[in-house]
C-alpha cells in the first residue's frame, strides 16, 4: 500500500509540472506563433507589392482628344513605375493589346464616342490586367459607368494625383 501511495504521489507531482508548463509557456507560445503568422502575412503583401511594381504600365488612347502625355509624364517623374514611353492608340482596333505584356496595367483615356470598352474590359479580365480609365469629372456616360462598375478590374481617375493613388492601391492588391 505504501508503494502505491508513493507512486500516486509521483504521478500527481509530475502532473503539476505539466500543468505549470501549460499555464506558463502556452500563452507565450501562442503570442509568438501569432506574431510570426502576422509578420509572415505582412512580408507576403510587401513581396507581392514589390513584384507588382515591376508591371508595365501602358497608356492607351481611344481618341485624339485624350493624348495622356501629361499623365504619363507625372508617372514617369516618380521613377517607381515601369511606364512604357509610347502611348498606344486603340481607337481603331484593340488587337494591339494582344502584343502587349500580360503582366501589365492599362491606363485608358476615356472618350464618349469609343465603342469597344466592353471588349477591352473582357480582354483585360481574361488576362487579369487592371484597367484605369482617365476621364474628366462628370464626363463618363451612365452606360459606360455601369460597365466600369460591373468589373472588379476597372477604376476611374479624373486627376493625375488620383491616378497615382489608384495605381498604387491597385498594385497593392493585384
Amino acid at each position: 500500500m505504501n508503494n502505491l501511495l508513493q507512486h500516486l504521489s509521483t504521478i500527481l507531482g509530475s502532473m503539476s509540472l505539466i500543468d505549470w508548463i501549460v499555464r506558463a509557456l502556452l500563452p507565450g507560445l501562442l503570442v509568438i506563433i501569432t506574431f510570426f503568422t502576422l509578420f509572415w502575412r505582412y512580408i507576403k503583401i510587401q513581396w507581392r507589392f514589390g513584384n507588382n511594381l515591376r508591371r508595365k504600365i501602358y497608356f492607351l488612347k481611344t481618341s485624339e482628344d485624350k493624348p495622356l502625355q501629361s499623365e504619363k509624364e507625372s508617372l514617369c517623374k516618380l521613377k517607381m513605375f515601369r511606364v512604357i514611353e509610347e502611348v498606344k492608340d486603340i481607337s481603331g482596333s484593340i488587337k494591339i493589346l494582344q502584343a502587349l505584356d500580360k503582366n501589365a496595367v492599362y491606363i485608358v483615356g476615356y472618350s464618349k464616342q469609343y465603342d469597344k470598352y466592353e471588349k477591352l474590359i473582357r480582354l483585360a479580365e481574361d488576362a487579369n490586367i487592371p484597367v484605369i480609365f482617365f476621364a474628366k469629372f462628370g464626363e463618363i456616360t451612365s452606360e459606360h459607368r455601369g460597365l466600369f462598375d460591373e468589373s472588379m478590374f476597372c477604376d476611374v481617375a479624373n486627376t493625375s494625383r488620383r491616378l497615382i493613388i489608384i495605381l498604387l492601391n491597385t498594385l497593392k492588391i493585384v
